[in-house]
């Protein structure tokens, strides 16, 4: 039973290649019958005598010891080095259902009938998890006519359909109805390491609601008390938080979550246990030492007060004794806690507080990158002409080095990019939250002159 998948890759190709072609990946160890121990790549090469090796590594329209060469080379034949540089795609097979040549056969045939015409291709076969699968690192430009591969649903779907044929010619088992949509890649990774994700967070939505109604009326009026909305768009239902224009439909959120899953849910019995419209974050005390003087200290501006003000909203950070309860407008921002405070620290370690601080930052960091990369490219350059073994261990040293100091610049650099676009949408989700609030706020305020309690 094949899967596959491709998607565009946007950045270095030496980065897609190294890791489609990384051989601790790609060697099999004969000794090992169910293929599923990893083999150290330096231990392993001085043990060759002592183990039976064999790679699954080949190139389509290129070598693949030089594939990163030959396709920057029909980038440049073409001018188009930027945007979408590659492709990056699978082939997987249910434990125990090929061996690694049958993979790696089926692999190469699906890659020459897809882009074997036009297209540079490495195909490899990994054993490095209880599956085999195979990788397809695929040039975005054809070495034919220069134009790039543009991976529609026609295309996917074509790539499926092939996939199934080989797989029928060597009697092995084919989905014969997949499923219409997936989880996005970038969710399915953060649920499956456990994260909070946005789909998790309309989920418990819905139990929560299902639990507290009895019938399907009642289930809207119960989400709407958590702050959220569920309604149809199109032919299909949907479900956002309120005060958002990101809607997700529900069929994305699995089988149970459709709504004539949900309504049969409410209708077996459904009400179980009150429910609690929102949150309530966990109190916890932080023992802290203070420097200097609150009545002259300097209040924060800017930058860094937005992060403060979004960090208490979202209940983290408590105002004095009070600690607001966290709007469900809120909620999907927890998951990117992490991301934030990394960002504020950056912020405060740095004292930003304008754009233009920011700038600078950023502008400082990308010098110091560039200097260091000049240095490691001269050491490089270096190592390719000398013969020494002193010489060349002490030039790797100063390389490795060298690149240690890169790494976290790098990261400043992307949490700097990262900050000039979360803090729009910060500002954005406060102007929402305060829209929101000050609604409810007039409705109470309505609904208690009706009643007579305001003169």
């Amino acid at each position: 039973m094949a899967t596959t998948s491709l998607w565009a890759v946007k950045g270095r190709l030496d980065h897609l290649i190294n890791y489609v072609e990384n051989p601790k990946k790609t060697r099999e160890d004969t000794t090992d019958s169910n293929m599923q121990a990893l083999l150290d790549v330096i231990g392993y090469t001085t043990r060759a005598d002592k183990t039976a090796q064999k790679a699954y590594v080949e190139g389509i329209n290129c070598l693949p010891e030089t594939a990163i060469q030959e396709m920057i080379l029909t980038k440049r034949q073409f001018f188009k080095e930027d945007g979408r540089l590659a492709y990056h795609g699978y082939l997987s097979f249910k434990p125990g259902e090929v061996t690694a040549q049958e993979c790696q056969e089926i692999g190469v045939a699906l890659a020459r009938e897809m882009w074997g015409d036009r297209f540079q291709v490495v195909v490899t076969t990994h054993l490095d998890k209880n599956h085999i699968h195979a990788h397809f690192a695929l040039n975005s430009v054809s070495f034919v006519d220069g134009k790039k591969y543009d991976r529609t649903k026609a295309e996917y779907a074509r790539m499926r359909s092939i996939a199934d044929m080989l797989c029928r010619e060597r009697g092995l088992q084919v989905i014969e109805n997949p499923p219409k949509t997936k989880t996005p890649r970038t969710i399915y990774e953060a649920e499956k390491n456990g994260e909070m994700t946005r789909y998790n967070i309309l989920r418990q939505a819905i139990d929560r609601a299902v639990a507290g109604s009895r019938v399907k009326d009642q289930l809207h009026i119960v989400l709407k008390m958590q702050g959220f909305e569920v309604q149809k768009r199109g032919r299909y239902w949907a479900i956002n938080i309120i005060g958002d224009e990101q809607y997700t439909f529900l069929y994305h959120l699995g089988q149970q979550y459709s709504m004539d899953a949900i309504t049969k849910r409410v209708y077996e019995g459904g009400w179980q246990r009150r429910v609690v419209p929102y949150e309530q974050p966990k109190r916890s005390v932080t023992v802290m030492c203070l420097r200097g003087n609150l009545n002259t200290a300097s209040k924060l501006t800017g930058f860094r007060a937005l992060y403060v003000h979004y960090l208490y909203l979202l209940g983290k950070i408590p105002k004095g004794k009070r600690r607001p309860p966290r709007h469900p407008l809120f909620w999907d921002e927890l998951r990117k806690f992490n991301q934030l405070c990394e960002e504020m620290k950056l912020l405060n370690r740095n004292k930003i507080d304008t754009t233009e601080q920011l700038v600078a930052f950023k502008d400082s960091t990308k010098e110091q990158i560039d200097g260091l990369i000049g240095q490691r490219t001269k050491i490089q350059n270096k190592l390719r002409r000398v013969q020494e073994p002193e010489v060349i261990a002490n030039l790797k040293q100063q390389k490795t080095a060298l690149t240690a100091q890169i790494a976290p610049l790098r990261k400043n650099l992307q949490r700097v990019e990262s900050i000039e676009e979360r803090t729009r949408k910060m500002r954005e989700r406060i102007v929402a939250y305060q829209r929101i609030t000050a609604q409810e706020l007039e409705q109470t305020q309505q609904i208690s002159k009706k009643r007579g309690y305001v003169r």
